[in-house]
This record gives C-alpha cells, structure tokens and sequence, in this order.
C-alpha cells in the first residue's frame, strides 16, 4: 500500500512539473504591464496591429505542443482554426504572418531583441532577458 501511494504522490509531483502555467513575455523596455484577455485576442485576431505606445505589433507563437493548445484556449480559437485564419489573413494580404518557433528558448531570444514582440512560453522557461506581462 506505502508503495502505491509514493508512486501515485510521485506522478502527481512529476505531472505538475510537467503542466507549468503559460506566461506572457515582451521586450524588456515594453512598456506595458498588463494586458486583457479581450487585447490579447485582439493582438492574434489581427485587429490591434499597432501598440498604443507606437511601432507593429509583432506576434509570435509556438508552432505546437501542450502550451501552444493553452495559448490557443486563452484565444477562443483551436490551433487548427488559428492556423487557418492567419493563412487567410496572409493570403487576402490583411496581414504577415506570426513569428513562429519550435523552442521556448528561440522565441524568448528573439523577443528579447524586438521591441514590439509579444509572446508565451512555460513558466519554466527562463525568462531574465525579457519581461514579463501578466494577463488581466
């Protein structure tokens, strides 16, 4: 029985290692702090395509995994979906199409050298080279 419960207290330890929360990250001199649900939406929907403070908005994303699929809940849209509509988007020339990167560590590298970056990694990721933003 002591057995079963330290292998059932070990997964539950190694699965919450695993499902880190998902953080927002800028450029280290961004300056905002904050940002709504319904801004951030409006970032990966196209429609904000200017920062209030000026310069393009540059949205990045994971290419897949388990945070892009959070990314996407956060959104309302289905990796599938957002797929879709930012190939619509470049194709009716509406838009360019999101940064994308395979690793956490290459997109906190380039939005750590692009001043209008946004994007999201794990919490575990390490982020000193940028800032982070909270989600509202």
């Amino acid at each position: 029985m002591k057995k079963i419960i330290k292998t059932i207290l070990l997964f539950s330890l190694l699965a919450s290692a695993c499902f880190a929360d998902l953080i927002l990250i800028a450029h280290k001199d961004f300056p905002i702090d904050f940002i709504s649900r319904d801004n951030l939406k409006r970032i990966y929907d196209n429609k904000m395509k200017i920062w209030p403070h000026g310069g393009s908005v540059v949205r990045v994303l994971l290419k897949r995994g388990r945070i892009h699929k959070n990314f996407c809940k956060i959104i309302k849209r289905s990796p599938s979906n957002l797929k879709r509509f930012w190939k619509k988007q470049i194709f009716t020339g509406k838009g360019l199409a999101p940064k994308s990167f395979i690793s956490q560590e290459n997109i906190v590298e380039f939005v750590s050298s692009n001043r209008n970056a946004i994007a999201y990694v794990d919490s575990s990721a390490d982020i000193k080279s940028v800032k982070l933003i909270k989600l509202k």
